[in-house]
């Protein structure tokens, strides 16, 4: 196995640094800037991609061509959703740069946080300040935007929504309402669940008595600023309907037909079972990976886990199609 696939703890978090998109069809052009976001502990990192005016030619990012335009004024048109993307477990922002460029040429400000000691190159942090952390700096990032002086005047902040993928998916749904059940997650990892290293992880759930305790008192908070959500095989076996009840916001949800690394009947299927009419669910060809971002040549042949897939899928094509339908629901529940 390469060596800079060996930190990753979980099978289903994995990722590595793609690269963007050339630009698609929309009403503006894209343009990305880094930002640092104030949060109840450490500050951290996100990428924001908006529309702008402005053109720029393609720049490299080592072996990566970047087409939007680096730190471009935001586009004063109109003032447009706001829509947050989580990353997977020790994944990346850039993980759907592709989906975030295209949401900004549609008309979206997309930002994507670096979640602190759940990312790529970051040292992890304990699982149980994992769960705690990902919907409170969530979180923080929409306040951020909402007061920054320079995405402010070009936001409607009544329109907000949020796209997660795996563990981002666990983020969205406790934002967007969801009480999880850490207690029944332990269980399972302990009994029928021993053997799904895409929920509890290769060596199962790690978690002393103390943390898991903590878990259980931790009472969190919805955002009622969250307005749509959409989940990428969506990291949800903490929770269980009682649960999952508790959301209001609708739900555009993706799962692979492949759930051989993250099992659908306790995460995704759970999801939109529970859900009912809340949830506009789809099955796309591929496995758990199929949501990343294509991988360029070089990086796919290094690690065929995350980004290379069955003959008969086309990745390529999937994410467009997923690109089209994604800004179509987020343009019609924001």
């Amino acid at each position: 196995m390469p060596k800079f696939l060996s930190i990753f703890p979980f099978l289903f978090s994995l990722i590595v640094a793609p690269e963007l998109a050339g630009a698609q069809e929309g009403n503006f052009n894209a343009g990305v800037t880094r930002i640092m976001v104030q949060t109840d502990n450490e500050p951290l990192t996100a990428l924001v991609w908006y529309p702008t005016e402005e053109q720029g030619e393609p720049w490299s990012l080592g072996p990566f061509q970047i087409a939007a335009v680096r730190d471009s004024a935001v586009s004063t048109r109109e003032a447009f959703p706001l829509v947050v993307i989580s990353h997977g477990r020790q994944s990346d922002p850039l993980a759907h740069r592709q989906l975030a460029a295209s949401l900004a040429r549609n008309g979206f400000v997309v930002v994507a946080p670096t979640h602190k000691g759940d990312a790529f190159g970051m040292p992890p942090q304990p699982l149980a300040e994992v769960f705690r952390q990902r919907p409170e700096e969530a979180r923080s990032v929409i306040s951020s935007m909402l007061a920054d002086e320079r995405f402010a005047p070009s936001i409607d902040p009544e329109r907000v929504g949020m796209i997660g993928y795996s563990a981002g998916g666990y983020t969205a749904l406790v934002l967007a309402g969801a009480s999880p059940n850490f207690a029944a997650a332990a269980a399972y990892c302990a009994g029928e669940g021993a053997a799904d290293v895409g929920s509890c992880g290769p060596d199962g759930w790690l978690m002393s008595a103390d943390a898991q305790r903590a878990l259980e008192t931790w009472q969190p908070t919805a955002d009622p600023r969250l307005k749509a959500v959409v989940l990428f095989d969506p990291h949800a076996m903490m929770f269980d309907g009682s649960g999952l009840a508790r959301v209001q916001a609708p739900v555009l949800l993706y799962r692979p037909e492949n759930d051989s690394l993250m099992p659908a009947q306790v995460n995704a299927e759970l999801v939109s079972s529970s859900l009912g009419d809340l949830a506009t669910a789809h099955t796309v060809p591929g496995r758990h990976f199929v949501f990343i971002d294509p991988c360029p040549p070089a990086i796919a042949a290094e690690a065929a886990l995350i980004c290379q897939d069955a003959p008969e899928v086309d990745r390529a094509a999937l994410h467009q199609q997923i690109e089209a339908e994604v800004a179509a629901y987020l343009k019609q529940h924001l």
